[in-house]
């Protein structure tokens, strides 16, 4: 597949996904109108990039029938590659890709690419996740989490609510009738040392509650675990904004990071 089809079928999902207010928003006044000029821009017939939409249409909530046969591979690909990626940066990636002189050039123009270039089968009856599912370091981590917390009451006191389904920024509430709630994530570490990623939306959930939001990073997990609550983590490490394959953005903090940390606590269990 040529490079430029592959961006044409990111900007068909888009364009299926957020039906018309997605051409509105890339200043097009119809869909006709957008196919004509982003087929222009990428050198692909408007028609291509209308069947591309239409294959996508029985996936997305929108009032166009479709194609009503099994997606071929590449857009499986897509749809599993963007399926939990936010609107709003949707958007901003489509828009990139139609308007910037420079993506082309760009590292996230070659990470877009590689979705392609996985020559991995997909099963035709399988479902995509609805949230980032949690691998067992993670899991270990939240249980032991909850462990700790019940023991000693921390990172604040009150009443742990579960809200690792819900998919809203965080892992754990904790409700008190004396405070405003606290909010909890839980990274786990395998061994003492790595870094640890956020997704763009436990991120920016921490950076809206600030001094309320709690890190609970579970270390040296394969052995004799270590807790270290980083309170506020948005305003006391820094993070760098990344876009890897699955089109997700999510915020790393490198080992060397944590380690500047001076007001965390840890606990051996």
């Amino acid at each position: 597949m040529r490079p430029q089809n592959e961006i044409a079928l990111i900007i068909a999902y888009y364009l299926s996904r957020l039906d018309k207010r997605g051409y509105l928003l890339l200043g097009y006044k119809s869909f006709n109108e957008a196919a004509k000029k982003i087929g222009a821009i990428l050198d692909v017939k408007p028609n291509t990039i209308k069947n591309m939409r239409d294959e996508f249409d029985p996936y997305n909530q929108n009032s166009r029938i479709g194609w009503k046969r099994e997606l071929r591979g590449s857009r499986q690909k897509v749809m599993e590659a963007l399926q939990e990626t936010d609107e709003n940066i949707l958007f901003e990636m489509v828009k990139e890709m139609l308007f910037s002189k420079d993506f082309k050039n760009s590292e996230e123009y070659d990470n877009i690419r590689t979705i392609f270039k996985d020559k991995g089968k997909f099963s035709k009856n399988r479902k995509p996740p609805i949230f980032i599912v949690r691998g067992p370091t993670g899991k270990a981590a939240e249980s032991i989490f909850v462990k700790y917390f019940h023991k000693t009451k921390k990172p604040v006191d009150g009443k742990l609510l579960d809200c690792r389904e819900l998919g809203c920024g965080y892992d754990f509430k904790i409700k008190n009738n004396k405070e405003k709630p606290g909010f909890v994530e839980v990274k786990g570490l395998f061994s003492k040392s790595g870094g640890i990623l956020f997704t763009n939306k436990e991120w920016q959930t921490a950076l809206e509650h600030r001094e309320r939001y709690y890190v609970v990073l579970v270390k040296n997990i394969s052995a004799v675990p270590e807790i270290v609550i980083i309170q506020d983590p948005a305003s006391k490490i820094n993070a760098r904004k990344n876009i890897y394959t699955t089109i997700q953005v999510n915020w790393g903090v490198s080992e060397k990071e944590l380690s500047k940390m001076n007001n965390t606590r840890t606990k051996n269990l």
